[in-house]
């Protein structure tokens, strides 16, 4: 008989799992909730510039950290480890707010190199939060916003977390301050708990990112100008806008709205982007061949053309429209003239390198 001193087991995470997934699925609302936290935190990661001279640089790394914590964060909810999650919690809010402290003067791309090296020196040494505060409030419109709306005492406000990391007292252990067993368990009220404590996290990363791009709440037909091939410059499509106006607090995105007409930087990019010539039909389609020609090459147009098939049926069409049908028939034939039809760039190679 295999004696084990451990109480917390992977046996008990997975019943605590199963009544999770119960749970979620009689309270779809909570469920839903979820899901579009996710996607609401995953655009606010597209707010932030990437260029040549930032590309491979890390710059992106605290904000891709704290989109994992929270996903980790999550996937410990429904296992039953209550107390590492909302740890996991307080990371994702710490990292989301050095996203925009090392970018703060857009130079994120030199100013992590440091820390993201996980050097033995004191630069490289994650900052206290009263130091990126500082920081962050010497930005114009994050210290506008903050003078209006108090948005370091929402900060402040989530102190609380500290508590779990360092476990001040059974409120904040794996007893959760409770009458319990002492090991894994199912507790409701504490998904809803960190559901409201995931929102609140959102909101301050998400509204930092904004005051610092704010280009992204500027609502413009992108596509009328660079097709589909829209460049990582900070600005969002009007539905993704509208996915953030419906989590934020109300008031919080017409003040960002109002501070992205007045800076000056924002509406100079604008007003470059507007002075560009409209696409025309033919540069965008153009712009979807070069685009399946890559999927192709990866695929083999037989597999592709699979692949577009299955999208028709997803979206219950019965047939494809004539622009798609054009392309298909140009694909076609491509791949045949490159010999890309039934095998892809890959198999070339192979094959070359065996005779």
């Amino acid at each position: 008989m295999n004696i084990s001193p451990y109480i917390f087991e992977p046996e008990k995470s997975i019943e605590v799992y199963k009544k999770t997934s119960d749970y979620l699925l009689e309270n779809s609302s909570i469920q839903d909730k979820i899901g579009e936290l996710g996607w609401f935190y995953h655009i606010i990661g597209m707010t932030i510039p990437q260029n040549w001279d930032n590309f491979w640089s890390g710059h992106i790394f605290p904000f891709s950290e704290s989109w994992e914590e929270l996903q980790i964060s999550f996937n410990l909810v429904c296992f039953g480890l209550y107390k590492q999650a909302f740890v996991s919690l307080r990371s994702a809010l710490e990292l989301g707010m050095l996203s925009v402290y090392y970018n703060i003067n857009d130079e994120g791309h030199k100013m992590v190199k440091d820390w993201l090296a996980s050097k033995d020196s004191n630069d490289a040494n994650t900052p206290r939060a009263s130091v990126i505060w500082r920081v962050l409030l010497s930005n114009k419109n994050i210290k506008e916003f903050d003078d209006k709306h108090n948005l370091k005492e929402r900060f402040n406000e989530l102190g609380f977390l500290h508590n779990y990391v360092h476990t001040k007292g059974s409120k904040y252990s794996n007893k959760l301050g409770r009458l319990k067993s002492n090991f894994q368990t199912f507790e409701s009220d504490q998904i809803e708990n960190w559901l409201d404590t995931y929102q609140k996290i959102a909101s301050i990363v998400c509204t930092l990112h904004l005051l610092k791009y704010p280009i992204a709440v500027v609502k413009y037909d992108y596509s009328q100008k660079f097709g589909i091939d829209i460049p990582s410059f900070g600005g969002l499509e009007e539905f993704n806008i509208e996915k953030i106006r419906r989590i934020l607090p109300d008031d919080y995105l017409s003040t960002i709205e109002n501070i992205a007409e007045n800076d000056k930087a924002t509406q100079e990019t604008i007003n470059e982007i507007k002075s560009f010539p409209d696409k025309t039909e033919e540069e965008v389609e153009e712009q979807c061949r070069f685009i399946e020609k890559m999927s192709i090459e990866g695929s083999g147009f037989i597999k592709w053309l699979e692949q577009q098939k299955k999208f028709l049926e997803l979206i219950n069409e019965r047939e494809f429209s004539e622009v798609m049908q054009n392309r298909i028939d140009y694909l076609k034939d491509w791949s045949i003239e490159n010999d890309l039809y039934d095998k892809t760039k890959l198999d070339k190679i192979k094959e070359k390198n065996n005779k």
